[in-house]
């Protein structure tokens, strides 16, 4: 535990001189044999090929580097490798290895540096633009006729709907995500049915990423996290379905990555069930979700006043 602290403030060491433009620190924390690849940029040998690179780069300005998703793997008592997505003002990407060593003075080190740029942009992206719209498993089965009908969700649809018209008005990012079991015997989401498709009030255009998942979890096995490291985004307004299942899930597993979430409490559906003695109504259940939520989980907005908190 010791070492796994130790190598984690060293790396937010690092992020914070990075982050104000303090370069030669940052190249200071490299070993004098240190490597640094960076895929599509190639391979730096040396703390002086290093630290060129770093002094090229920091001409364009970078800033407000974030790490998400962060995995550290002790490998013994001098070292760890420390593996993240990063996002910054004008680039992002993801981390595959940063080798960490315990130097003779004490202090950490690192001693190989391998990640990679997936976009990089010739401009800081504006704030609104790190912000995307997530609309979960609006699909017909949730609908009236369909084979999982939740309660009241067309209202739920005409608010995700309204965001929707403002995200795509002011050309913010919007992703659907859509759920297919991959049982053929499913009772709702199977596959080559009328059910999986998004329902039309809120079908994507071409130019929206669609992430097909197979569990509850949006993260596991999809393009979903990749995506917002392509886009640069920070924050998740998220609409959709069910509030006790996928709702519930994306924004626990988002706010563990290090993503801020806003989830749209009139954009939310969910069923009726019943457990034991007790039977709660879809509403009921959305309040519920939304309450677990808000202990670190979510903010709860409703589309109004996100509305007039973001024109």
């Amino acid at each position: 535990m010791a070492i796994r602290q130790a190598v984690m403030q060293a790396s937010r060491e690092w992020i914070t001189d990075f982050n104000q433009g303090n370069v030669q620190a940052c190249i200071e924390r490299y070993l004098p044999e240190a490597s640094m690849q960076i895929s599509p940029f190639g391979r730096f040998d040396g703390v002086d090929a290093i630290g060129t690179f770093w002094n090229e780069f920091a001409k364009s300005g970078p800033a407000q580097l974030v790490y998400r998703n962060v995995e550290i793997k002790v490998l013994n008592d001098k070292q760890a490798i420390l593996s993240a997505n990063w996002s910054m003002n004008i680039a992002s990407g993801f981390i595959s290895k940063e080798l960490w060593t315990l130097n003779e003075d004490g202090q950490w080190y690192l001693e190989e540096d391998d990640f990679s740029v997936l976009t990089q942009l010739s401009a800081p992206l504006a704030p609104q633009q790190r912000t995307a719209l997530i609309l979960v498993d609006l699909q017909n089965d949730y609908f009236t006729a369909g084979r999982f009908e939740l309660d009241d969700t067309n209202k739920a649809a005409k608010q995700a709907k309204t965001l929707l018209t403002h995200f795509r008005e002011q050309a913010l990012p919007v992703i659907h995500i859509q759920h297919i079991f991959e049982d053929n015997n499913a009772p709702f989401f199977a596959a080559n049915t009328s059910g999986i498709t998004i329902e039309a009030s809120v079908a994507p255009l071409e130019n929206e990423p669609v992430i097909v998942k197979h569990q509850i979890d949006s993260f596991i096995n999809t393009s979903l996290e990749q995506t917002l490291i392509d886009l640069g985004i920070e924050k998740l307004v998220i609409v959709g379905a069910m509030a006790q299942a996928c709702i519930q899930t994306i924004a626990r597993s988002a706010t563990n990555k290090g993503y801020h979430c806003e989830v749209i409490s009139d954009a939310i559906a969910a069923p009726t069930l019943s457990y034991g003695e007790h039977s709660f109504s879809g509403a009921q259940l959305v309040s519920a979700n939304l309450l677990s939520l808000s202990f670190g989980g979510a903010e709860a907005i409703t589309t109004a006043q996100w509305l007039s908190d973001n024109r």
